[in-house]
């Protein structure tokens, strides 16, 4: 009886894989959708790729389906580019249709469901955001106001190194050093602050905790739960550490820079004509009414990121 059964499961399996590769090929038809990997029912194309979208394992892909093929992961279909022209076709010429960022259950969470800027789905609110952010990070004026002090932070690590007599013997690490220069060259343009040393007990806290946020949003260990809604519930011992290392992040960024800027802000009389640092003019769009205090300490969240990436993308340089 036992075997009956087993039978006539996998006969059933058999067909619905069957009647899923026929409407799949008929989709693709209809849709005109790239050529890829033939999917399974529910899982797609995840039990072939697993968590493993590296480069490595994508050039393959291109190599068999082309420049342009998709990946069914579950419910989300991927379609991935591969050659310069086309990367210049989604990223340039059709940039504005392909703007947005995929929201996860992850990043749902690191960003409060897109009260942010960089990982916000492109619309108003991402326009309102990159013109409160435009000014105090991205023109001629506030380069030239904090040329002097990158210049004085890359002197200061060149100074370091020679101190060091490790440095003319054995040789030295310089990733921490230069994780610090990264971090101020950030912190002087969103607070006008700056870490003194690598053991600066902020500094530590600051790094230990975006280095654990680095971590759960890159890792792969959750993507069959955002690819696949029925195995969510399997990822719920995960999420449970992304929501206290969030919550952790925002804490330290409120007590320790948005707080302390407000509280220097009301006891120093401001010079309208000198040059404000981002913290200030965010704050001013809060008062405005523009943002709320969630966006203002997500933005906050959004610099910390851009100092990590900036920081792994000059190492690797």
């Amino acid at each position: 009886m036992d075997l009956l059964l087993l039978e006539k499961t996998l006969i059933g399996l058999f067909f619905a894989i069957l009647i899923a590769i026929i409407i799949s090929k008929l989709r693709s038809k209809r849709f005109k959708l790239p050529p890829g990997p033939i999917p399974v029912p529910i899982f797609g194309n995840w039990l072939q790729v697993g968590d493993d979208l590296n480069h490595r394992n994508l050039t393959e892909y291109a190599k068999k389906f082309g420049d342009v093929f998709l990946l069914r992961m579950g419910q989300r279909n991927l379609a991935v580019v591969s050659s310069p022209e086309l990367a210049k076709e989604v990223l340039h010429t059709q940039g504005v249709e392909f703007g947005s960022r995929t929201r996860n259950v992850v990043f749902d969470i690191f960003t409060g469901k897109g009260q942010d800027m960089v990982f916000t789905v492109y619309g108003e609110h991402w326009r309102k955001m990159r013109r409160i952010m435009t000014v105090p990070f991205f023109t001629n004026k506030v380069v030239q106001q904090y040329r002097g002090g990158w210049e004085s932070e890359a002197a200061s690590v060149v100074e370091d190194v020679k101190k060091n007599p490790e440095s003319a013997t054995n040789g030295i690490v310089l990733r921490k050093r230069l994780q610090l220069m990264m971090y101020n060259n950030m912190f002087r343009i969103m607070f006008d602050r700056r870490f003194e040393s690598e053991d600066d007990p902020l500094f530590v806290k600051l790094r230990a905790l975006n280095g654990e946020r680095s971590r759960l949003a890159q890792s792969f260990e959750y993507n069959y739960g955002d690819f696949i809604p029925i195995l969510r519930p399997f990822l719920r011992g995960y999420l449970k550490i992304c929501k206290e290392v969030k919550e952790k992040r925002l804490k330290l960024f409120k007590d320790y820079f948005v707080d302390e800027r407000k509280k220097l802000a009301n006891t120093k009389s401001m010079d309208s004509n000198a040059l404000k640092c981002a913290i200030d003019h965010i704050l001013e769009a809060q008062q405005k009414g523009e943002i709320n205090e969630d966006n203002v300490l997500y933005i906050v969240e959004n610099i910390n990121v851009a100092g990590m990436f900036r920081n792994n993308i000059y190492l690797i340089l």
